[in-house]
């Protein structure tokens, strides 16, 4: 069986298209391996509270002060930088550009903090809220000292 075109010239240009089709696959596959331990090593479910506990302040405090929900870098923006030290530390030997690792961990960051159900997104911009896990939580380390208020009493 023949292929659908050939390519014109020596002839040596399926070859090397092969190998450099391939070689970026085994690169891309490697990137994806990294990405997927460097995440298990650092969502931790310790880790994903401790980061879902931060999100979901930092998203209330964004809320409060500009009268609309934050992005995702607004939100990472207000949580402590040592907690999300894996993402902007790109390691040795990553095959891709660095913000793709980047991207790759802050896509994995989301995705536990929405199944954990601290914050909640959809695909419309600006559309991150706490989750049900999160306003749980909201009420109830932002108690004041007497008890509960109802929603519309003065604080």
């Amino acid at each position: 069986m023949t292929p659908l075109t050939m390519p014109t010239g020596t002839g040596t240009e399926p070859a090397v298209n092969e190998q450099a089709v391939n070689e970026q696959a085994a690169m891309r596959a490697e990137a994806r391996e990294q990405v997927r331990r460097a995440a298990g090593l650092w969502l931790t479910g310790d880790r994903v509270a401790a980061l879902g506990r931060q999100m979901v302040l930092s998203i209330t405090r964004y809320r409060r002060a500009n009268r609309r929900s934050p992005t995702w870098a607004e939100a990472v923006a207000g949580v402590d930088p040592a907690l999300c030290e894996p993402i902007t530390t790109v390691p040795e030997g990553w095959p891709l550009r660095p913000a793709v690792w980047r991207r790759e961990l802050r896509q994995r960051l989301m995705g536990e903090l929405k199944h954990a159900r601290w914050v909640t997104y959809t695909r419309t911009p600006r559309s991150l809220h706490p989750g049900e896990v999160g306003r749980g939580w909201l009420t109830t380390v932002n108690q004041p000292p007497d008890g509960p208020h109802p929603p519309d009493a003065a604080r």
